[in-house]
């Protein structure tokens, strides 16, 4: 039972609108200005980089519990349940109606307490990927991609992990089940999404 609590107590965690409450504080309402996104990227060009760091920060702290309490309840499993429902409660926020943010910074904590070594390439193929495509979308669709190819190399090789969770295939489940909640918000503010609505056979 206790494994099972994990998911409904990380999906909370991660629907908590803490990104409108800071930003309130802050005079800003970022679910009606800006892109009207309650996130980082909205607190960043409402705010400035107080605002921003301040929403980065918190949503990567919702993350990092809500896997603390995953494993303290379910071991590795619901740790990697607790990951995958934090991010799912930040990208469809029962607060707002199943819509809400993009799942990035939350996932980044969650990922911080689950499988540090690996934020370091994932951050280096977006910024690699920004500096390319100019596209922050593009980036994160890039970095969730490899993060995919990163959990079969981990598996594979038994790469170390600092802390967390074992390199298992639960890695595979862990990237799998990201994928699956992040990628449809950054894919539809990518530039491979508009290139290829551009493209002569999505046209003939």
């Amino acid at each position: 039972m206790a494994l099972f609590l994990s998911p409904v107590i990380a999906y909370l965690i991660g629907s908590l609108p803490t990104a409108e409450w800071l930003g309130r504080l802050k005079g800003v309402d970022l679910r009606n200005e800006g892109s009207e996104n309650p996130g980082t990227n909205n607190a960043f060009r409402l705010g400035g980089r107080p605002l921003g760091a301040g929403v980065l920060l918190i949503e990567m702290t919702k993350g990092a519990i809500a896997v603390l309490i995953g494993a303290a309840l379910g071991g590795d499993v619901g740790a990697v349940m607790a990951a995958v429902a934090a991010a799912t409660g930040n990208v469809y926020n029962m607060y707002y109606g199943f819509g809400g943010g993009k799942g990035l910074g939350i996932s980044v904590g969650a990922l911080l307490a689950i499988w540090p070594t690996v934020i370091v390439p994932v951050l280096a193929m977006m910024v690699i990927t920004v500096l390319i495509t100019r596209s922050s979308g593009a980036s994160a669709i890039v970095a969730i991609a490899a993060l995919t190819v990163m959990a079969l190399l981990w598996v594979v090789f038994e790469w170390p992990m600092a802390w967390g969770i074992d390199p298992t295939p639960l890695l595979i489940v862990l990237a799998f089940g990201l994928g699956v909640v992040l990628w449809p918000k950054f894919w539809s503010d990518s530039r491979f999404r508009r290139q290829s609505r551009r493209s002569p056979l999505r046209q003939a």
